[in-house]
Parts: C-alpha cells; sequence; structure tokens
C-alpha cells in the first residue's frame, strides 16, 4: 500500500475538491506518487477512487500521517488550523506539509498557533489555477500547466523540502515563484480576491435592482464574461475574505478613490479624464494578456516571408508617403512631454514607431488614433508621465531606446527597460554615458548591454562634446535629457545638427541654436500641430526607382527639401538624377512636390565624411550604383559601426550571387556598373536590406526574389499598396 520507490513517494491529498483532486490526478496519471485522499465528505473519496484520481481513501490518524513524505491541504483556509491540530502529534520531521490556499498569512498564522511556530518542514504555497467548478469530478490534470504556482517560504523553512515543493509544482505543470507571505496577500488581494468581491457584489446589487428581471433578460456578453466568477464557490470566499481582511480592505479602498474620481468625471462631463483612465486600463489589460500568451505558448515562431519582383519596364503616379519615421517618434514623445493637446497628421505608427507609443501609453498618455496616420496626443507635461505597471519592452527598437531613455532619466519613479533578440546583446556606451554624464541613476547589464533600470534623480545641464561618434539620434537624446534639466545645455557633435528635427523641436517650443556647437534652449513645451514630410528612406527608395526604370514619370508629395532628405536628394542630382521641385514649400517642414524620372546615372564616389553622413541610406545608394555608369565607391564603409557594415556585406554578396559585381578594397566598397541577371537574395531579416534588393531586383533581366523579408512588412506594412500604385510588379510570398 505505502511506496516509497516513486519520485514523491507517498502524497496525501486533504479535501478532495477540483483543486486537490486535480493536484493528484496529475501525480497519479505521470506515475510519480502513490496516491491518499482524505475528505470528511466520504462521497467523495469513492469518486476519487473509481474515477482514477487517488489510489487510496485514508483517514488523518497515526498510521496514515507517519507514512506520508508529502500532505498537501486543500481544505478551506479556515479549516487548516483544526486539520494541523488533528495531524500534529503523527508528523515526521522529513515530511513535507504545504497547502493550495490563496491567502498565506492567516495559514502561517494558524500553523503558529498549532505548533507555536510554524515548523521547518511547512511550506505555504499557492497556484494561480482554477475555476469555478467545485468536487473531485471537476478533476484536471491538466489544470496547472502554463500557470504560476506560487512558493511562500518563511526564513527558517528546510532547503530541502523547500527545492522538494518546487520539483512538485514543476512536476504538474506550473512554473514556480518565490514571494513573501506579505507580498503575496497583497498583491492576491488585488489580483483575484477584488475581482471577485466586485462580482459578488455586482450581481446581488443588480438582482435587488427595481427592474432586476429585464436587466437579467437584456445583459450581454461583456456581464457574463465580468461576471463570471460570481459562480464561485461562496463558502471558500467568504473564508478567503475573513483570512486576508487587512489585504482586501486596503486594496478595496484603493479601488473606491479610483471609482469616486471616476463618479466625479462623468458628473463633470471630463471626457479627456474618462478616456485617460480608459486608455491605462486598455494598455494595462493588453499587457496582462501578451504575459498570459507567452505563459500558454510561448515566444511565437516569426513565419518567413519573401517579395518576389518582376522586371518593370516603368513607374507611374502621385503618391503621399507615410511620414517620416525617425521624425515620428520625436514628434509622439514630444507632444506627450508637451502642455495641451497636440494634432499629429501624416505619422508613421507602424513598425518600431509602435513600440514608442505604446511606451507613451503605458505611462499614462492618452493617443487617439484616426487613421491615416492621424493622432490626438494629450500631452501630460514633463512632470505628468506615470509609472508603468510592468517593464517597458523596446522590442527590437533601438530609436526607441535612444529617444525613451531621456525621458525615462528625468522620472520621480524608476523605470525597467527590456528588449528582444538582438538588441539585448548590443551594447549601448555612448547612450549611457550620456545619460550617466548629466547625472542619471541608470544601470546596465553587462557590457553596456539590456536590460537598464532607471531611478529618480536630478539631471544636469548636457554640456561638453558628446560621447563616441556623432548620429542623430544622440543628438536628439542629447536634447530630450536637456528639458529634465536646471538651465540650458550646450554640447558639441562632429555633425550638424538635422534641419527637420530642428524644426520639430521648435514647434514645441525647443529652440535650437547652432551647428555642430549646439545650444539648447526650452521654454515652456506647448502643444503643436504638425504634418510630417514623407518618410526619407521610402521616398529615396521611390526616387531611385523611378530615376533607374526606362519610362517611368513620379510624383512625391510632401517632400522636403531641408537637412538630411535635401543632401540626399542633391547627392543624386549631382550624379545625374532628374528632379524637379513643384510649388512653394508648406508647413513647419517647408514640403513641396517632387518630380522624378528616368535618368542614366553617373557613377557615385563617396569620401568617408559622406559614407559616414548616409550611412542608414547607403543600402539603397550601393544597389543604385549596380545600375551606374562606371565603377562607383564608397569609401571608408568598413569604419563604420559593425551593423552598418554588415549591412553593406549582405548586400555585396547579394550583387555578386546574382551576376553583379562588388568588391572591397582596403574598407572602401567598389560596385562596377553592371545588369544583373538575377535569382535569390537573401536579406538576412534586416529590413534595409531588403528595401534596398527590392530596388536591385527591379531591373534585373529575370527579376529576383528577396528572402526574409518579413521585418520590412512589419516596419512598411502598405509596401505591396505602394507597389500596385506604383506600378511594381511584386507579390509577397510565405
Amino acid at each position: 500500500m505505502y511506496d516509497n520507490k516513486r519520485e514523491f513517494g507517498n502524497v496525501l491529498i486533504v479535501g478532495l475538491g477540483m483543486i486537490g483532486g486535480s493536484f493528484a490526478k496529475s501525480l497519479k496519471q505521470q506515475g510519480l506518487a502513490t496516491l491518499f485522499g482524505a475528505d470528511r465528505r466520504v462521497g467523495e473519496l469513492t469518486l476519487g477512487v473509481s474515477t482514477g484520481v487517488i489510489d487510496y481513501p485514508a483517514q488523518l490518524d497515526e498510521v496514515t500521517i507517519s507514512n506520508m513524505d508529502i500532505i498537501i491541504l486543500a481544505t478551506p483556509v479556515r479549516a487548516m488550523e483544526s486539520v494541523l491540530t488533528e495531524i500534529k502529534a503523527f508528523i515526521k520531521p522529513t515530511t513535507l506539509i504545504t497547502d493550495v490556499g490563496s491567502t498565506k498569512g492567516s495559514v502561517v498564522a494558524a500553523a503558529a498557533k498549532v505548533f507555536g511556530e510554524a515548523p521547518a518542514n511547512f511550506i505555504p504555497g499557492h497556484p494561480i489555477a482554477g475555476a469555478e467548478k467545485s468536487g473531485v469530478l471537476a478533476a484536471n490534470p491538466h489544470l496547472f500547466e502554463k500557470h504560476m504556482a506560487i512558493v511562500t517560504p518563511l526564513p527558517y523553512s528546510d532547503p530541502e523540502l523547500l527545492d522538494r515543493l518546487h520539483r512538485l509544482w514543476r512536476a504538474v505543470g506550473a512554473d514556480v515563484v518565490s514571494m513573501d507571505v506579505d507580498h503575496h496577500d497583497h498583491v492576491l488581494a488585488a489580483s483575484s480576491h477584488l475581482p471577485h468581491l466586485l462580482a459578488y457584489t455586482l450581481v446581488d446589487t443588480l438582482a435587488n435592482a427595481d427592474r432586476s428581471q429585464d436587466i437579467f433578460r437584456f445583459a450581454a456578453g461583456g456581464f457574463r464574461d465580468f461576471t463570471r466568477i460570481a459562480s464561485s464557490d461562496p463558502v471558500m470566499w467568504r473564508d478567503v475574505f475573513l483570512a486576508n481582511k487587512d489585504a482586501t480592505l486596503a486594496t478595496l479602498d484603493l479601488f473606491t478613490d479610483r471609482l469616486s474620481d471616476m463618479r466625479q468625471a462623468i458628473v463633470e462631463a471630463d471626457g479627456a479624464s474618462m478616456y485617460g483612465v480608459f486608455t491605462r486600463a486598455k494598455s494595462a489589460r493588453d499587457h496582462f494578456l501578451r504575459l498570459l500568451e507567452q505563459r500558454t505558448l510561448g515566444k511565437p515562431q516569426e513565419k518567413q516571408l519573401s517579395i518576389s519582383v518582376t522586371p518593370a519596364s516603368a513607374i507611374n503616379g502621385d503618391i503621399k508617403l507615410v511620414g517620416d519615421k525617425s521624425l515620428s517618434h520625436r514628434a509622439l514623445i514630444m507632444a506627450a512631454l508637451a502642455e495641451g493637446v497636440s494634432e499629429l497628421a501624416n505619422v508613421d505608427l507602424a513598425g518600431d514607431v509602435k513600440v514608442t507609443m505604446q511606451a507613451l501609453k503605458d505611462m499614462g498618455v492618452v493617443i487617439e488614433e484616426f487613421g491615416c496616420g492621424s493622432v490626438r496626443v494629450h500631452g501630460v507635461g514633463r512632470t505628468g508621465l506615470r509609472a508603468p505597471i510592468a517593464p517597458i519592452n523596446v522590442h527590437g527598437s533601438a530609436t526607441s531606446l535612444y529617444l525613451l531613455a531621456p525621458v525615462f532619466a528625468g522620472q520621480a519613479f524608476s523605470v525597467d527597460v527590456l528588449a528582444d533578440d538582438s538588441l539585448l546583446n548590443t551594447p549601448f556606451t555612448n547612450l549611457l554615458r550620456l545619460l550617466k554624464n548629466a547625472g542619471a541613476a541608470v544601470s546596465s547589464g553587462a557590457a553596456d548591454c539590456l536590460p537598464f533600470k532607471f531611478l529618480p534623480s536630478s539631471i544636469n545641464a548636457v554640456s561638453g562634446k558628446l560621447p563616441g561618434p556623432a548620429s542623430s539620434r544622440l543628438m536628439s537624446s542629447a536634447v530630450l535629457l536637456g528639458l529634465f534639466a536646471q538651465g540650458d545645455s550646450s554640447f558639441e557633435s562632429t555633425m550638424q545638427f538635422d534641419e527637420q528635427v530642428r524644426a520639430l523641436f521648435a514647434s514645441f517650443g525647443v529652440e535650437i541654436e547652432g551647428q555642430a556647437s549646439i545650444t539648447v534652449r526650452k521654454a515652456k513645451l506647448e502643444a503643436a500641430n504638425i504634418e510630417l514630410p514623407s518618410d526619407m528612406q521610402q521616398s529615396l527608395w521611390c526616387v531611385l526607382l523611378a530615376s533607374l526604370l526606362p519610362g517611368s514619370a513620379l510624383q512625391l508629395q510632401g517632400v522636403t527639401h531641408s537637412g538630411r532628405m535635401g543632401a540626399l536628394l542633391d547627392l543624386l542630382q549631382q550624379n545625374g538624377a532628374k528632379l524637379e521641385w513643384c510649388g512653394e514649400p508648406l508647413g513647419v517642414f517647408a514640403t513641396q512636390r517632387l518630380r522624378v524620372s528616368f535618368a542614366k546615372l553617373r557613377s557615385f564616389s563617396l569620401s568617408a565624411e559622406q559614407s559616414y553622413e548616409f550611412r542608414e541610406f547607403l543600402p539603397c545608394l550601393a544597389m543604385a550604383a549596380v545600375y551606374a555608369e562606371g565603377d562607383s565607391q564608397f569609401e571608408a564603409v568598413s569604419n563604420l559601426p559593425y551593423f552598418y557594415e554588415d549591412r553593406m556585406t549582405t548586400l555585396v554578396d547579394g550583387v555578386n550571387h546574382i551576376g553583379g559585381v562588388g568588391e572591397w578594397h582596403a574598407g572602401t566598397l567598389l560596385i562596377k556598373g553592371s545588369t544583373p541577371h538575377g535569382g535569390d537574395l537573401d536579406s538576412a531579416g534586416n529590413e534595409l536590406v531588403a528595401l534596398a534588393f527590392l530596388l536591385l531586383a527591379a531591373r534585373c533581366r529575370n527579376g529576383a526574389t528577396v528572402r526574409d523579408c518579413q521585418k520590412l512588412l512589419a516596419q512598411i506594412p502598405n509596401l505591396e499598396e505602394i507597389a500596385t500604385t506604383l506600378g511594381l510588379k511584386c507579390s509577397v510570398l510565405s
């Protein structure tokens, strides 16, 4: 009958309800223990044996208790004191005693009352799993799989038995975490106990209302979903609330205060306050659902996508592209930090920009979307952000990290920052030096990599030379960091400040003076209404497509001739591109309509300085050079940061693979003008490489297929639509 040869030996479940029965059934089906059940309801024991939940019924006597290796108390929390009293005299010190109650303080107190002090072999636990059903017939051996089990060891708990308890929960499929008793009770009061209290109270209130029959008759799915847990065992939940009285009352008081605020907002017709609560709540619940999905399904496998391109004779049309991605990040952040409501038009809301927008929402910023890239941002001011409920995940967006990090550094609350995939292994040495030089309290993982942790600190004005090689992102980081400092910031950079970014900051009240020597003068940040110019990468791609394909005549709306975009277009004109500006410059960014037609491009010759200045656009420029007359050279490409060089190496390999000629000479990239025959091009998952390969494929003799394009399509989800509008013959393949 008693068997110690199995992994967990003899296990007694006291209380053969749904939780205890599910635990027993899982262990029994896996052959991990000999299962005994004790329950004052004789019928439950009989069913437990007949349905294969337990091996043997048992009594709480000396013979049974002294032979047990593990005892699991699955009774109501208020019954645990009497159970412990009944078995106290028979328990061996080597027997692990644990429970599954949803409160821990009362259970520990019960053990202390019985034993004088909770013994070292008594280690409380609590599975975060369950259902409204009860009784042994509701036993489900898979109930705990992909659910959390919280173990709450005491300071003097036996370490070997604690390890056994962890292994026991893992054996039934749970993800085990440790937590102290008091913290557990407050967390569960908020996440589990309060929702049950609200559901019971709401149903009882409506059931006693004057129109109760019609209320229940016409209630829809929302009422059903919200009140589902009111079907739980009333006796159990009465005991839970009595056992966890203090933590429940503290959480209930907090909710009552917020409910009072919401009532006042309705009285005053304060739509902005209501929308803010609803937005933050949606963001928080979406975060919860993402965690639940990851716990249940694991990380989803990314579907491999390719784009097949058939040679096109020409592209034509009149098109307006989505707003510039880098400006979209900055515009959303500035609008959030400004006072008042900003209207932003032509914002790129795809790809990495969604990461920045979600982070702002997680910190309490209300952002309304109206389609077609139009948003209304309810600014909260520099000190109005709220602590996020969970770490901010920047996923794979380095731009989001660069631009949000100064904002995190300037807050009166702590922020943890995580990332995904390759970004976790990317060092951010220069960004961290900038932050720490200004007094930011930020710590990082090994080798200046993520995760980051920001603590409240006093920010000093940014001064001196920016660390490391210059970049537009780091310069914007310095400006944003200066917004949280006393006084104006002045710093030096080896590159000039981009005029488009300067115009954006000025729209919100931040004046940036100088070029390489920069002074940031900030006044009160005020809301702005602006329309962003077309995205630079997409604009360059369209301009080069029209320039390379004979018979093309293209018009692009909302293109600016200022900043780096202007410098890029000037470079193309110097190399034979046919560009014509139409109309007067409009808006903050002086945008115009740009006409582009086919041109016989001359070879490119970029100096080391130009290769650095245009490093983000080198992939498309290099692919245009494949079809230019003569030999093009891009100096010092090997001196660029490794990820830029990696992109170019992938591009050169692709060019050579389909019949073109690309060579390296002492760090200079040489591309000989030719017409490749076509074939397969592997972008290695990089969106800029994939975009450039599409440009290369459009004029190959036999077309080409660009592999691994899922990141490109995430960043430009309407790429097929753009291609169709232009007349480019391409299709997405899975």
